[in-house]
């Protein structure tokens, strides 16, 4: 995402071309990210978003993105299959 808005914004500064970005998600909270991605048929046992994941991939609940996945689940009334070594308040 970083590098396509960079390409875009260096793109428009110099007059190369129009470009839009669109982020449908951005006004969406986590639990209805979720909703929508089950509704979608997104497997969330293969979603990652830890910031610190072990070397065999578990999630380590602890983090800032762990903890607000967590919470986004529980809002939704899901549980998270992703494997976490803890799992944090959420």
């Amino acid at each position: 995402f970083e590098t396509l808005a960079n390409l875009a914004t260096k793109a428009a500064v110099e007059g190369a071309g129009k470009y839009r970005i669109h982020t449908p998600l951005i006004h969406l909270t986590k639990a209805e990210i979720i909703r929508r991605g089950l509704e979608l048929g997104v497997d969330y046992g293969k979603t990652h978003s830890c910031y610190d994941p072990t070397p065999e991939g578990l999630a380590c609940g602890q983090c800032d993105s762990c903890r607000l996945r967590l919470k986004g689940f529980a809002e939704a009334g899901v549980k998270d299959p992703l494997a976490y070594v803890l799992r944090g308040e959420g």
